[in-house]
């Protein structure tokens, strides 16, 4: 790395490092699928926060609800499990905050000392290795319990399925995926166009490289699309991405490829649809020099604090980012990922479940249901860290107002690049559908990382890696 780097991202962690503050996420990189949805139900009779009828004559119940996050989630997460407790008054919740690093450790420990929570958040790779013994209360059966929700009130995309195609197992923590941030006065300085909204107006991925050129500056002020640019001493990117599943995978399937064969048999980043999307990514690194690479990337601290310093004028990343850029006042807005061979929306988050092992299903059904509407944690939303899982909080305008207009984690471009997006143009993470998921993840990703230091072409990794990956297919969770 060039000292001048290391002196301007000095100068200007000592501005922002109050300013931001970090989400974690179930996926990794420094800013990952949020953890959980918050809010309130409504039940009965009475407004939101009122008491439910008949509350006097219930016997005292206490739920332990685990979890982890950041401290603004952590407080907010405390806070409406609070007003969880003012509507139900018979039901307390011990809400047990643990960092996310210890959280499988700590939850595992739990359940074998038979201290297994109600419910809470599960990593990925735990709760599908758990599902298979039966350890979660099968949402189907609430749902056919349930008068007031059914399963059709949330987004298509967002179930974990078992084995079982009717054992529905978890719910994801939020509705997420991954759009193209961007520094609006770094694009107004350069002259160039920002990028579309709509995905029907998508960027072609030519029209990308271009325009990120064009934004990528060296120290002598040239741009990566004139002469005499100096690809080695460059003090603003036009682009950055992080390398964990998440935004590679977004582009992934916007290229038609996917991580395992239609018919769950076959490892696929090895086909050249995936291949092609990830040497794409690559270029923008070690061909157009557009991008940072690994080494350069750690020196960041996170996407949000390098499009606020102008480190990068736009960051391929998740909507969650919209948090640390709107509290910290950065004029940005949003666009569409690039388009390859389509524009999709990506749906991907992290999973809460229900324990079997729970005393008392019914309330830790109403503690779910409570924590999967917007309401009763409005801030989580209405500040950026999540998007809704039902349904009406797209479709309803008073309520879209309430958390998606006039305030600075939603910009002009958050509706069509985001939210609308999400709900009529998505297709899920494989998370949701690749059995071993985690295995196959990882073992796939981590072979990525020659690519990225442009050592290894992606088809020469991704092939490389097959002969390794293949014995770990089991098959997908959406064919019977």
């Amino acid at each position: 790395m060039k000292r001048n780097w290391f002196l301007l991202l000095s100068s200007w962690l000592l501005i922002i490092a109050v300013a931001l503050s970090g989400c974690g996420g179930a996926n990794g990189g420094s800013g990952t699928t949020p953890a959980a949805t918050n809010g309130a139900q409504e039940s009965g009779g009475g407004g939101k926060d009122a008491p439910v009828s008949g509350a006097d004559d219930k016997e005292p119940v206490t739920l332990k609800y685990t979890f982890w996050g950041s401290p603004q989630e952590k407080k907010a997460v405390e806070e409406a499990t609070k007003k969880f407790t003012e509507k139900y008054p018979w039901i307390t919740v011990n809400a047990v905050h643990i960092p996310e690093s210890d959280y499988d450790a700590k939850i595992t420990a739990m359940v074998a000392a038979n201290e297994t929570p109600d419910a809470g958040y599960v990593h990925g790779e735990l709760g599908e290795a758990w599902q298979k013994e039966g350890k979660f209360i099968n949402f189907n059966d609430m749902f056919a319990k349930d008068p007031e929700l059914k399963k059709e009130d949330f987004l298509d995309y967002i179930w974990f399925n078992g084995d079982d195609p009717n054992y529905t197992w978890g719910i994801s923590t939020a509705g997420e995926t991954f759009g193209l941030f961007y520094n609006k006065d770094l694009f107004e300085a350069a002259g160039v166009e920002t990028p579309p909204a709509k995905a029907e107006e998508a960027w072609t991925w030519d029209e990308f490289v271009e325009a990120a050129k064009k934004l990528t500056i060296d120290k002598n002020g040239k741009n990566a699309s004139e002469p005499g640019f100096d690809k080695d001493n460059i003090k603003q990117f036009g682009v950055s991405f992080e390398n964990w599943y998440g935004p590679v995978m977004a582009h992934i399937v916007n290229n038609e490829g996917d991580l395992v064969s239609a018919d769950g048999t076959k490892f696929a980043l090895d086909q050249p649809e995936a291949v092609e999307a990830i040497q794409k990514l690559a270029d923008l690194i070690n061909v157009h020099h557009v991008a940072p690479n690994p080494v350069q990337a750690k020196s960041i601290p996170s996407q949000a604090v390098a499009l606020q310093s102008r480190l990068v004028a736009m960051s391929m990343h998740g909507q969650w980012i919209n948090l640390d850029l709107g509290a910290a006042k950065v004029n940005y807005d949003v666009g569409v990922l690039p388009k390859m061979k389509r524009s999709v929306a990506m749906g991907i988050s992290g999973v809460s479940a229900m324990f079997k092992a729970t005393k008392h299903p019914e309330e830790t059904w109403l503690l779910t249901k409570f924590l999967a509407d917007p309401s009763g944690a409005l801030n989580l939303y209405r500040d950026g860290l999540w998007m809704p899982t039902l349904k009406k909080w797209y479709t309803d305008p008073e309520l879209v107002a309430q958390w998606a207009e006039n305030n600075p984690a939603h910009p002009a471009g958050f509706k069509d690049a985001f939210m609308n997006n999400l709900l009529n143009n998505s297709t899920p993470s494989p998370v949701y559908y690749v059995k071993n998921f985690g295995k196959v993840s990882s073992l796939a990703f981590s072979a990525l990382d020659p690519v990225w230091l442009g050592k290894q072409s992606a088809e020469q990794a991704m092939k490389e890696a097959a002969a390794k990956i293949q014995p770990e297919i089991q098959g997908r969770y959406d064919k019977k």
